[in-house]
């Protein structure tokens, strides 16, 4: 009919104004943590896991993923995704996509609350499950590696004997991930290039003959683009991890500022005690010559 032409058309029109980007944890809670998409999840954490076939994890379910403070003063967690998998192991997935040096640690902390919490009393240690945590990350981290998907286990010293497998951690940095032939991508940089949301439409194109279950997250994004609360919120997510990156990278410049400061007034200190005139070293150094002066009062003191 007209009237759902008009529809279809301004339906277009709203695909065409509005964006998304795919690392967005409001959105990826909702196509990755879903029940009607668990199989998007499952495939995904086979991916990284390398498990296929009779060893691939076939069920996951979803868990609340706020753990309240251990102290009344305590540090509330959130993980992205939380969930069980074949009841054998717990998984949580988190995403980052402004810098943090410190994700290690803080993977090491969600993921440790998670397989400490599974003790109660009585409880024999040979039931606890493993945990596993998958941090997919917009920047690099480990900027002495190439490789792009890294994974770190508790391993005994100078060999290759895992001591036990009940934490195990995978860093994935989309930064890394490099195809010269989007033809011959493996599966799970398929999925890679497909968060990155580096990849051309023609390339997408590609990677859904690849990888067929990814045409069912581009159909939620569809779907996603069309909810008008939805976009809403997803679009207040967008703006609070703006404002977040973008005090992050004002303070990192600050402390670098500092550090130049610093290192120029140590500059000064050294050129002072070597007998320099204050007008060379002002001029050496880029510090003012009434700097430099107070400097050089302060070592005659």
């Amino acid at each position: 009919s007209a009237a759902s032409d008009v529809y279809k058309r301004q339906e277009v029109q709203t695909m065409k104004r509005r964006t998304l980007n795919r690392l967005n944890d409001y959105f990826f809670k909702r196509l990755m943590g879903d029940d009607k998409r668990s199989d998007l999840t499952l495939r995904f954490l086979n991916l990284i896991l390398n498990r296929t076939e009779e060893n691939a994890f076939k069920k996951v379910e979803f868990l609340n993923p706020e753990y309240n403070p251990l102290t009344k003063d305590g540090k509330l967690a959130i993980l992205d995704i939380k969930a069980s998998v074949d009841d054998k192991a717990f998984v949580n997935i988190e995403l980052q996509v402004s810098r943090q040096n410190y994700m290690p640690k803080r993977s090491m902390f969600y993921i440790s609350r998670m397989f400490s919490e599974q003790m109660v009393k009585g409880q024999d240690y040979e039931t606890l499950k493993p945990v596993i945590g998958i941090n997919l990350l917009d920047f690099s981290l480990f900027d002495d590696i190439d490789t792009w998907h890294n994974v770190a286990r508790f391993k005994l010293d100078n060999t290759d004997k895992i001591l036990t497998d009940c934490i195990t951690m995978h860093f994935l940095e989309l930064p890394k991930l490099k195809y010269s032939d989007i033809k011959k991508v493996k599966r799970l940089e398929a999925w890679g290039a497909y968060f990155s949301g580096r990849c051309s439409k023609e390339e997408l194109e590609v990677l859904l003959m690849n990888e067929p279950l990814l045409q069912k997250a581009v159909s939620f994004e569809r779907a996603f683009l069309n909810d008008d609360k939805m976009y809403r919120e997803y679009q207040q997510r967008e703006d609070a991890i703006r404002e977040e990156t973008t005090k992050f990278n004002r303070v990192r410049r600050e402390a670098k500022a500092e550090g130049r400061a610093e290192e120029k007034i140590e500059s000064a200190i050294n050129f002072l005690k070597l007998g320099v005139d204050v007008n060379t070293v002002a001029s050496g150094t880029g510090l003012s010559l009434d700097k430099v002066i107070e400097i050089n009062r302060q070592l005659n003191k």
